[in-house]
């Protein structure tokens, strides 16, 4: 693994005045990523507080342009796809980039995003700490934007998110509905579930809850969320839109369908994910001390009472 493009800002002349944000986003394949990380500085109220690592897993002839960064500190490290051992394989090697940031931003590739959506973060998480939450996360899933149509179509409503589907007993999927009365709050609302495409909170996550590489691909959201609630993090939704996310597939290769051996590694990561959910200890990917899993489970029952 190489760094294949050096900074475009010296990080000595990129000091932020509200705190720097190590923002992550692996990229498999994709075509999105240029115009990701292009709206993603320009949109940003401080562009030069923002250190941004790529891990770029990239097919044959497949190229980024590092100027996409341009007024940002930019840092992307090449792979072949060949090499790639997943998306949450991939996250964890972007978390061993983290340099002591106080504030982390946790992406996917395919992204747009509203004007501030640094200060929207920020404010909502600042809310939170003055509130006395001592360890906020502020994620969302959130809503929809086409490549092809796009600035067209977006949707501006928050989304919450709800657990959705299980299988062979275990919970996998999860889905987003709009906050209701959104625009009658002036704060981010209470959760239970992170989203893996945005997930904002303080630097020191990247140590406290480290992204499981032998987890492949389906419930890894719902395996982070709780190691990081027995880490002592509680999650919360923004009440406004910071961005959104493509949904959509079919415009890119996914991981699955270049690698034939998929299959075997999703068993086996559903497998952890049943020792993580029964209790069982996972080494370094396991549940934190400071709250049980039956603290968890109760807390969501509660919340899923109270919307039923």
């Amino acid at each position: 693994m190489e760094v294949a493009q050096s900074p475009l800002l010296d990080a000595a002349t990129s000091q932020s005045r509200g705190g720097r944000i190590f923002v992550q986003i692996p990229a498999y394949r994709d075509s999105e990523l240029g115009a990701t990380v292009r709206d993603l500085v320009k949109k940003a109220c401080d562009p030069a507080s923002l250190r941004i690592a790529v891990l770029w897993q990239k097919g044959p002839d497949e190229e980024f342009d590092p100027e996409s960064g341009r007024g940002a500190e930019l840092e992307v490290v090449e792979i072949s796809h060949a090499d790639s051992q997943g998306c949450n394989w991939a996250r964890r090697e972007l978390q061993k980039r983290w340099r002591g940031e106080p504030f982390t931003l946790i992406l996917d590739s395919h992204h747009r995003f509203a004007q501030g959506w640094d200060q929207k973060l920020r404010r909502a998480y600042d809310a939170l700490i003055r509130q006395g939450v001592e360890k906020p996360i502020v994620t969302a899933y959130l809503p929809a934007y086409n490549p092809l149509t796009d600035p067209y179509g977006r949707r501006k409503r928050a989304l919450k998110i709800y657990p959705y589907a299980r299988s062979d007993g275990l919970l996998l999927r999860l889905i987003g509905r709009p906050v209701l009365a959104a625009r009658r709050l002036n704060g981010p609302i209470p959760g239970e579930f992170v989203s893996l495409h945005c997930l904002f909170a303080g630097g020191d996550f990247n140590r406290d809850v480290p992204f499981d590489p032998h987890c492949y691909f389906f419930g890894d959201e719902v395996g982070v969320s709780l190691r990081a609630f027995t880490h002592g993090y509680d999650v919360y939704h923004p009440h406004e839109v910071v961005g959104w996310h493509c949904y959509e597939r079919a415009y890119r290769v996914t991981h699955w369908e270049d690698h034939s051996n998929w299959e075997a590694s999703e068993a086996a990561s559903l497998r952890r994910l049943r020792r993580l959910l029964s209790g069982r200890p996972l080494q370094d990917y396991g549940r934190g001390g400071r709250r049980g899993i039956q603290e968890f489970e109760d807390r969501l029952l509660l919340k899923l009472c109270e919307a039923a």
